[in-house]
């Protein structure tokens, strides 16, 4: 992996701008730069061996088809397209979501909660992942995603309005407990205190909750910053405590 740093607000929208479709170019952004790639059914704590984790890995997916199988009105066709689809209702699979778009995962790498972005909380360097020309497949594919020996680039068919806006498209890895690197992979750092100046400026381009996560819990998130940072610059919050930090996500 090479490794690269965007330092100011130029640099990012430079970057942000210098890649076309013909680069073949897909990219990931996470709000805290130590955060590796590793995708969420490698987080769960281990097993005793890799067999019982990939017997969890199944076994998961199994209860997913089983208790979904009437709330779908279009039954998922094979492994591929049953994964993409728990993936997107956050199932603990070996999948990472990854977009074509560099300013999709602009708004990831600076998406913090509305009372750590409009307040003086000190936030954590982010950073975009770069990955370049892998190897591509789609849901036709013709070996079992739990039986595959490499990590490819998966596009699914999309299965909902969000993966479109979001541009989205998956990396499928092999080995899912360990991080994910390669040659052709690049890692920009952005300070943490430019993000707040980064995720206005994403939000005046069009790329705010709403657009995002299109529905209601995307105009709700979109409405919920808005009148929060009105009502912090005009009343001036304080920092919100250590103790109900663990509740934003509840908020």
């Amino acid at each position: 992996m090479k490794n690269g740093k965007l330092d100011t607000i130029e640099k990012v929208f430079q970057f942000a701008t210098m890649f076309v479709p013909e680069n073949q170019t897909c990219f990931r952004g996470v709000v805290n730069s130590d955060y590796e790639l590793i995708p969420s059914i490698g987080r769960l704590p281990a097993l005793d061996n890799s067999s019982t984790d990939l017997e969890r890995e199944r076994f998961l997916l199994d209860e997913f088809k089983m208790r979904s199988a009437m709330l779908i009105k279009i039954a998922p066709q094979n492994n591929w397209e049953w994964l993409s689809l728990a993936q997107h209702y956050g199932l603990p699979t070996r999948l990472l979501d990854w977009t074509d778009n560099p300013l999709v995962a602009l708004y990831f790498a600076t998406a913090h909660s509305a009372e750590e972005i409009y307040s003086e909380t000190t936030l954590p360097d982010a950073a975009i992942y770069a990955l370049i020309s892998h190897i591509h497949i789609d849901s036709t594919y013709h070996i079992d995603p739990f039986s595959i020996e490499e990590t490819l680039e998966f596009r699914s068919p999309i299965i909902s309005e969000r993966v479109s806006n979001q541009s989205g498209l998956f990396t499928v890895h092999c080995t899912p407990s360990k991080p994910f690197d390669t040659e052709k992979l690049h890692k920009f750092v952005i300070p943490g205190d430019l993000k707040r100046e980064i995720f206005e400026k994403l939000s005046l381009l069009g790329f705010r909750e709403e657009t995002i996560y299109p529905g209601l819990d995307g105009i709700a998130k979109t409405l919920k910053l808005k009148y929060y940072k009105d009502t912090a610059s005009k009343l001036g919050i304080r920092p919100i405590p250590d103790f109900a930090k663990g509740q934003l996500n509840g908020l």
